[in-house]
């Protein structure tokens, strides 16, 4: 069966660094953790990214996650950071900014207040922020959760909070007041 995203690596059940389908007017997106998504299929998260990234003029998607862990519940990613795993999940993103062979000129920051739960995750999301913020993209989020997070696309979520797939727009996110956020927090 031939592969219709790409992703690093193909099919791994334990772990994921990037998931995407390259277009002409691509988006690099930053959730929380994979779940299920491979090279083959979507999963519900993947599959609102295809739909809200088209709705808002994006052709083409690369999904890159604060943690590499693969969990369809990000209550069970590991109590302690699994090191090696985040320093490569660090290179692959800094590769891909560095080398931004798909003229990425905007992010969207999707990790919800899931963020919460691990403390690494807080310390990867500063470690993107820092990255992004340096190249001068423009930075969306769907709608910030009540407590200030970039919301989250799992079906679950979209469907309830936010509204219909085939109107949700992408609104500017305000980083420098974000990052100032997570490290008080």
């Amino acid at each position: 069966m031939k592969a219709k995203f790409i992703s690093l690596p193909e099919n791994n059940p334990n772990f994921r660094y990037y998931l995407g389908k390259k277009g002409k007017n691509n988006l690099l997106v930053v959730a929380l953790n994979p779940s299920t998504a491979n090279v083959h299929k979507h999963d519900g998260t993947s599959d609102n990214i295809e739909k809200i990234t088209a709705v808002n003029g994006f052709d083409g998607w690369l999904l890159f996650n604060l943690s590499p862990q693969r969990t369809q519940y990000p209550y069970l990613l590991g109590l302690e950071p699994k090191i090696k795993m985040l320093e490569q999940n660090r290179h692959f993103l800094n590769q891909f900014l560095k080398d931004n062979d798909w003229s990425i000129g905007s992010v969207w920051l999707a990790w919800g207040n899931n963020i919460n739960l691990r403390h690494y995750l807080k310390e990867e999301a500063l470690h993107v922020l820092s990255k992004i913020r340096d190249l001068n993209l423009n930075i969306y989020c769907i709608k910030l959760t009540g407590t200030g997070h970039p919301y989250h696309p799992s079906k679950q979520s979209v469907n309830r909070y936010v509204g219909p797939i085939d109107k949700i727009e992408f609104h500017p996110f305000e980083i420098d007041s974000y990052i100032k956020k997570l490290k008080q927090n």
